[in-house]
């Protein structure tokens, strides 16, 4: 089976559930269905054999989202979800990378990059036109998302039917869900964490509630008022919800949260604990090419609250030395995983490609151990990875934006412990003449070339930098003298 072929059923068998609400509207399952074959009969006719055809995605995050991604993957084409936080030089660069056959849009943003252009409007029109609808095989590719590189530009990783289809069947398990949840993700549907929620809630016939837009007020009403079961989300959006439980003083009635990102800070446990005494809170670690690793479960935080928990059904963990053996239990090393939810490979990148698989294992260069009782605890994170909001950022991309401004002598961007964000980006410079950019100008001229949340939150100057014997800046020797700095002012 294929992703999207269980909607076929729910659609036949239960026509009138709510398939998802969005805002205030509400889609049955028959009504999802027929969305989903419009799009696909007005794509076929566009494409004639979309068999493998790449096709980037530029919709709004509500239902035709969903239905388009499925529409997509169900003719066996490969979607490709375009962010709009991406900033006209990001969405360029992928565009250029990923050379899609057809881009879908509902907006009138323009791109410097031209390519085939569909609008989402005139493909939700009834067609009078049949096409016949291809056979589509499990390990075809389906979806191709992007997430930064370590060089600082954002790599496709590809990902097929197989591998999603794999982590259904764990996610059931180890969530024990079932088609009669209501389940809400709220965050953005470019993001996989969001987009794996939705699919994943739609392929066991579950009702979806999602959003255009995350606004914490609306979200926590309407967690208060309906019937929803299960929550997905990332530590920063629990930490926004926080602050609408002190205003509104109601609890919620939530069985689970899932969450992914970033690990919880203890405060926020405890702030659940008040907030949705009934949930289970479950939190994930993970990466776009690993998909789940492992599961901090309410019994495994008991015992061990600082690890990642145990491995996902189905997957294998493995710690290595630099020298390729086994580590001990509790030695630290790089940790490998083996499952069958992996990811294919890096798009265009055969040597990034490489750098992640090893004798049938992929890592993506995290740092850790495991104890003797099987828990994964991360003790950090190869070479320089940031996490803000549950939102992978590379500081080389930061710093190479900065860095193009002529009054800026040397940079690097580090992450600084933040309640709120896990991380706030912290941009430490030095100036090359006496002229000084004011923090607004700086702050613009990151918002011109990146997303929003890969922009610091704080410039701080500084005469020079200390060095390694290599001539390069000791990074981590700044980082340490920032966050003991931090913590001595907090």
């Amino acid at each position: 089976m294929i992703i999207g072929d269980t909607i076929k059923h729910t659609a036949a068998t239960f026509p009138e559930k709510i398939a998802i609400h969005c805002d205030g509207a509400d889609l049955s399952y028959q009504d999802f269905q027929q969305l989903i074959l419009t799009i696909q009969q007005n794509v076929l006719f566009k494409l004639e054999n979309p068999i493998k055809k790449r096709i980037a995605m530029h919709v709004q995050n509500d239902a035709t989202f969903l239905a388009t991604f499925l529409a997509l993957t169900g003719i066996g084409a490969i979607a490709i979800p375009l962010d709009p936080k991406w900033s006209d030089l990001e969405v360029d660069h992928i565009l250029n990378d990923c050379k899609p056959d057809l881009i879908i849009r509902n907006d009138i943003r323009e791109f410097s990059a031209t390519y085939p252009t569909a609008y989402l409007e005139d493909l939700i029109k009834h067609s009078h036109i049949t096409v016949n609808i291809p056979v589509v095989g499990e390990d075809s590719l389906f979806y191709i998302g992007y997430t930064s590189g370590t060089t600082g530009k954002p790599k496709g990783y590809l990902r097929t039917h197989n591998s999603w289809y794999e982590s259904f069947n764990g996610s059931n398990q180890v969530f024990n869900l079932s088609a009669s949840e209501v389940i809400s993700s709220p965050g953005p549907l470019v993001h996989s964490h969001f987009l794996y929620a939705a699919i994943h809630a739609l392929h066991i016939g579950a009702t979806l509630h999602i959003t255009k837009k995350f606004q914490a007020r609306m979200v926590y009403e309407q967690l208060c008022t309906s019937n929803i079961t299960t929550l997905y989300l990332v530590p920063t959006m629990f930490q926004a919800l926080t602050e609408q439980f002190e205003e509104l003083q109601q609890t919620l009635s939530l069985n689970r949260v899932i969450s992914a990102g970033a690990k919880w800070q203890p405060h926020l446990k405890k702030r659940a604990a008040t907030i949705m005494p009934n949930a289970d809170v479950f939190e994930f670690y993970g990466a776009s090419e690993l998909s789940f690793v492992s599961v901090l479960d309410p019994e495994a935080n008991e015992v061990n609250p600082e690890s990642v928990g145990r491995p996902f059904p189905g997957v294998e963990v493995s710690i290595k030395k630099g020298d390729q053996t086994e580590a001990l239990p509790n030695e630290i090393g790089r940790l490998y995983v083996r499952s069958p939810h992996l990811f294919s490979g890096y798009l265009n990148q055969p040597e990034a490609t490489k750098e992640v698989f090893y004798n049938g294992w992929a890592t993506v260069g995290d740092i850790g151990y495991v104890d003797e009782e099987g828990f994964i605890t991360l003790v950090g994170r190869d070479k320089n990875k940031l996490i803000t909001g549950g939102l992978n950022v590379y500081p080389e991309e930061v710093e190479q934006v900065l860095s193009s401004l002529d009054e800026i002598h040397e940079v690097i961007v580090i992450g600084l412990p933040d309640d709120y964000w896990g991380e706030k980006l912290v941009a430490i410079l030095s100036w090359r003449t006496s002229k000084q950019l004011t923090e607004e100008q700086l702050k613009q001229h990151c918002k011109t070339h990146l997303a929003t949340y890969k922009c610091p939150r704080q410039f701080i100057g500084v005469p020079s930098f200390p060095y390694t014997s290599s001539g390069k800046i000791a990074r981590r020797l700044v980082m340490e003298q920032f966050q003991q700095r931090e913590t001595q002012r907090m």
